[in-house]
C-alpha cells in the first residue's frame, strides 16, 4: 500500500517538502522507542526506513530548501543511518538462517555457535544503537530537526525553486533518477559484480521514493505500476545485498573463533546455499532490469512524467 501525501501539482516545493519530511519525521520518531527498548527487529527495520527516505527528500531539496538545511541534516541523517546499519543485517541473518539451517544438507545442530556468535554480535551492535539514539548528538538532531520542520529555517530568502509548484521540481528530478539508473544498469556483463549492483539498489532506492513522494501527480494505475516495477527490482538487490553481508559475516565467524568439524562443515553447506542463492538473484537482476529498461518502459515514463 502506498501512503499519498495529498499533493496538488501547483503545490508550492517548500511546503510540499516540508510535507513529506514532517510525516517522514513522526514516522521515524514512533519507532525510537521500540528501538531503544529491543521490542522486536520491526522498529529498527521501520526506523531505518524513515531516515533513508528522509535523507532521499533532503537530497532533492537542493534549490527547493536553504542550503544550510541541508548542510546540517544531511551528515546527521547519514550518521543515524550509519550506526543502525550493522545492527540491522544482523537481525536479517538471523532471520534468514532458520531458513537455510532447515534445509536437509545442513547440519541444524552444527550451526548452533554460528548462531550464537551471531546472536552476541547483533546484541553489542545494539547496544551502540542504543547508546546512539539515547546520545545528545541524536537528541539535538531531533530537537534542530522538529523545530525546523514546525518554523522552517532563519533564512530570510529561500532558495529561487521554492515557491515553484512541485510538479515542475518534481518531474525531471523522477527523470534523471530514472535515466540514472539506465545508464549505470544497461549493458552490464551477465556476472555484475557486487559493487555495482549495491549502487543500483541505492539508485533504485531514490527512484522508487521520488515516485511514491509524488504519486499524486500522475496518472494513478501508472505510477502504482512503476512503483511495483521497482520493488521487484529492489527486492532482489536488497536479497543480493544480504547475502554479500552474510557471507562476510560467515568468514568473520571463521576467523575469530575455533569451530569444530561438524560446525565447519556445516558452515561450508551454509556458505554453498547462500552462494547458489546469490547467483540466482544475479540472473533474476538481468531478467527484471531488462523489463525495467524495455523501449515501452522507457517511453511511458517519458510520457507520463514529461506530459504532467
Amino acid at each position: 500500500m502506498i501512503h499519498t501525501y495529498d499533493l496538488a501539482p501547483d503545490d508550492r516545493a517548500d511546503d510540499t517538502a516540508q510535507k513529506i519530511l514532517d510525516r517522514l519525521f513522526r514516522v521515524l520518531q514512533s519507532n525510537v522507542e521500540g528501538v531503544i527498548k529491543n521490542l522486536g527487529v520491526d522498529f529498527l527495520h521501520d526506523l531505518r526506513v524513515a531516515n533513508r527516505r528522509t535523507r532521499t527528500a533532503l537530497s532533492q531539496t537542493r534549490g527547493v530548501l536553504p542550503s544550510s538545511v541541508l548542510e546540517s541534516f544531511r551528515p546527521e541523517f547519514k550518521w543515524v543511518g550509519d550506526v543502525t546499519g550493522p545492527c540491522r543485517d544482523l537481525d536479517v541473518f538471523l532471520l534468514e538462517l532458520d531458513g537455510y539451517r532447515h534445509q536437509p544438507q545442513i547440519d541444524d545442530d552444527a550451526l548452533g555457535p554460528l548462531e550464537i556468535s551471531m546472536t552476541k554480535k547483533r546484541r553489542l551492535q545494539h547496544d551502540l544503537v542504543r547508546a546512539a539514539l539515547l546520545s545528545e548528538r541524536f537528541h539535538n538532531l531531533i530537537e534542530h530537526w522538529r523545530r525546523f520542520l514546525e518554523i522552517g529555517g532563519d533564512e530570510e530568502v529561500w532558495p529561487p525553486l521554492a515557491s515553484s509548484p512541485i510538479i515542475e521540481v518534481a518531474s525531471p528530478r523522477i527523470l534523471k533518477a530514472y535515466r540514472r539508473m539506465l545508464k549505470r544498469g544497461t549493458g552490464i556483463e551477465i556476472e555484475p559484480p557486487a559493487a555495482l549492483l549495491h549502487q543500483l539498489r541505492i539508485d533504485g532506492n531514490k527512484l522508487r521514493y521520488l515516485l511514491e513522494f509524488f504519486s499524486d501527480l500522475y496518472p494513478r494505475e501508472i505510477a502504482l505500476r512503476f512503483i511495483r516495477e521497482l520493488k521487484h527490482l529492489q527486492d532482489i538487490l536488497g536479497g543480493f545485498n544480504d547475502t554479500v553481508v552474510q557471507l562476510v559475516l560467515i568468514e568473520e565467524f571463521v576467523k575469530q573463533n575455533t569451530p569444530s568439524i561438524e560446525t565447519l562443515a556445516a558452515v561450508k553447506r551454509l556458505t554453498e546455499a547462500i552462494t547458489n542463492r546469490q547467483r540466482k538473484l544475479r540472473s533474476e537482476f538481468g531478467e527484471r532490469f531488462e523489463l525495467f529498461a524495455s523501449d515501452e518502459s522507457r517511453k511511458l515514463y517519458k510520457r507520463t512524467v514529461e506530459a504532467n
